[in-house]
């Protein structure tokens, strides 16, 4: 799966407009980072490679599960209600992360 194919959509709360476009910045840059490439935090970001050479709907749930706890981490503010998967024509796996922001 590809990180730069992340597809984030948001359902904004009462936050402020400055703040709610902060937390979207977080979390597009959490979702979209590869772990291990971030300076002094290589916990931050994705962690890809724990998906490879599991079934398709196993590494579905492995990459849902990934992307609810980093978004729960490191951007709290932010909810993942939903998270969806599909194949390209290029045969990529598609994630598409629905947030809350509360």
């Amino acid at each position: 799966m590809d990180l730069k194919n992340i597809d984030v959509s948001f359902i904004y709360g009462d936050s402020p407009e400055a703040e709610r476009e902060e937390i979207m910045r977080n979390v597009r840059t959490i979702l979209r980072t590869p772990v291990g490439t971030c300076p002094l935090c290589r916990d931050f970001g994705l962690d890809v490679s724990i998906m490879v050479d599991h079934p398709i709907g196993a590494a579905q749930n492995i990459a849902a599960v990934e992307i609810i706890e980093k978004v729960e981490k490191y951007e709290p503010r932010a909810k993942v209600t939903e998270v969806s998967f599909h194949g390209d024509t290029d045969g990529q796996l598609r994630a598409k992360a629905v947030i809350r922001i509360e």
